[in-house]
Parts: structure tokens; sequence; C-alpha cells
């Protein structure tokens, strides 16, 4: 029988359902599993856009919750997920919760991750420094060791519930392997990807999309959304090719996402360890949200 969701005072603990599902998308990788059954069954999701990059999505009833965000904990460390946003799965009436940019990290590097990113964001014109070799190495190691360590999700909505997910390293590499297949087909080589200390920088990307870009039959019609952008950049910074992802229905949020970015962005191409110039990808993510 499926545990009730009702009420619970305490985490209410669900056990798989299903095995672990991969997809292998056109323009990204897929890994889903079911916990629970009937109308308690709560669906985990990965989706990848590029090896070590994901966001982090559950399905289900008795997931909803009064907050605006919602916190997600990977046990046994405790290493909390925040910013998990909450809203309606299309067509039905079950809540769908999404974490964008989940890193699987422990704490200490998390933090580094998250205080290079801010400083990124402060000087949007200032390209960062490389990212020596043997760091992103270090990242990479601790990233499955982390995955393999965690065996339970807590996903803290009203009635907190936790998934026991068993250990997550061999899912999470095998969704790192569709990954690296998904880019060699994209037409980015996955064994140069390893070999670059600086990505492709990107020229103040916050001005790319302003508020009058947003789709006016959305816009009346009270439509939200966050879109993933996947860009192929040439090693003379030139867009090649974009690729827009959502998990919501309206597609109008996609086109108008790549057409700003075709347009309006500014790409300094990938560099290896010698400065060498080297086709990438960089990855955007745009959220659609009507003021309040």
């Amino acid at each position: 029988m499926a545990p009730s969701l009702i009420a619970a005072a305490e985490p209410v603990r669900v056990p798989p359902s299903t095995k672990w599902i991969l997809d292998f998308a056109e323009n990204s990788c897929k890994l889903s599993r079911g916990f629970g059954e009937g109308a308690h069954l709560i669906v985990l999701s990965f989706e990848s856009e590029g090896p070590g990059s994901m966001d982090m999505l559950v399905i289900g009833r008795g997931l909803d919750t009064m907050k605006d965000e919602v916190s997600a904990r990977f046990l046994p460390s405790g290493t909390v997920l925040d910013h998990g946003r909450p809203a309606v799965a299309a067509n039905d009436s079950r809540t769908a919760i999404l974490w964008g940019g989940a890193r699987l990290l422990p704490k200490s590097l998390d933090d580094r991750v998250e205080a290079r990113d801010k400083s990124a964001n402060a000087a949007p014109r200032t390209r960062p420094a490389p990212i020596p070799k043997a760091q992103q190495d270090e990242e990479k190691a601790a990233r499955h060791a982390f995955a393999t360590a965690t065996t339970e999700i807590r996903i803290d909505s009203r009635r907190p519930v936790i998934l026991e997910t068993g250990s997550l390293g061999e899912a999470i590499e095998s969704l790192d392997d569709c990954a690296r297949v998904s880019l060699r087909d994209w037409g980015v080589d996955p064994d140069m990807e390893d070999r670059i200390v600086r990505p492709v920088w990107a020229v103040d990307s916050n001005r790319w999309i302003s508020p009058n870009d947003y789709p006016g039959e959305m816009l009346r019609g009270g439509h939200e959304s966050e879109v993933n952008a996947r860009v192929l950049v040439d090693a003379g910074g030139h867009v090649t090719k974009c690729t827009s992802l959502s998990r919501y229905e309206q597609k109008e949020f996609n086109k108008v996402t790549c057409d700003k970015i075709t347009q309006r962005a500014i790409f300094s191409p990938a560099e290896l360890a010698d400065g060498t110039k080297v086709a990438s990808y960089y990855t955007v993510r745009v959220r659609f949200k009507i003021a309040h």
C-alpha cells in the first residue's frame, strides 16, 4: 500500500516504485524515477544539457506548499538545495517543484563555486580567470563521491517527504554519459570540453532580454516560464546554433529566448590552457515572471 501523505507530523518516507529511466532527448538528457504509487505517485527527475550541469524536478500530489520557494536536502549529508520554485503541473492538479542548477557538491565546494559565480556576476564586463584543470578535476571527483553517498532526498513541502532514492552514484554517472553523447550529437567535442580552462564568456548577459520582450499573448494570459538556452559558439566567438528548452507548455518563450540571444549576445570563445580558442557551448537560464 502506498504511504499516506495526509497530516503527517514527521516526514513521510516514500520508497521507489520504478527503476531509473534515462531519456535521450534531442537536446538534453533526462533521468527519472517514480516513488509511491497511484494517487500518491511522486516523480523525481534530473535533466541535463551538459555534463555536470543539471536541474532537479519533483512532481506529485502531496507536495503542495504555501511558500514561494522550497528547499530540498540530500541525505545523509544534510546539504541543502535552496530556491525550488513550486507551480501547478500542466493539465492536472499535481504540484511541480523545480530546482535550477543543482550542483551535487559538498557544502565547502558548493560554496566555492557559488563564490566564483557571484564574483563573475559582480563584474559582468570582466572575463573571469581560467579555472585550473586540477580544480575542475577536484570538483568532478567530489560530485561523484557526493552522488554516491546520497541515499535519500528530503523535500521540505508543507508535509515533508523523504524519497528513498538509494545511492545516486550510478544514476548520475549515466546521466553525465548521456549528456556527453548529446553534446557530440549537437556538434560539441566532449573530449575537447574536458581540456577547456576558460569557458565561453558572455558580456552583460542580463541585457539580452528585457521586459519589452515578454511575449504579448503570454503576458495577457498570465503565463510565466523558465527557459534554459544552450548556445553553440565557434572559435571566433560567433553563435552557430541556439536551442531553447522549457518544462512549460508555452513554446513562445523558447522562440523569443533564442531569437534575442542570437541578435544581441556578444561572446568570447572558450580557451585551452595554452590560450588556443576552441568551439564550445554556453548555457543561460531566462526566467519570465510577471510582476505582481
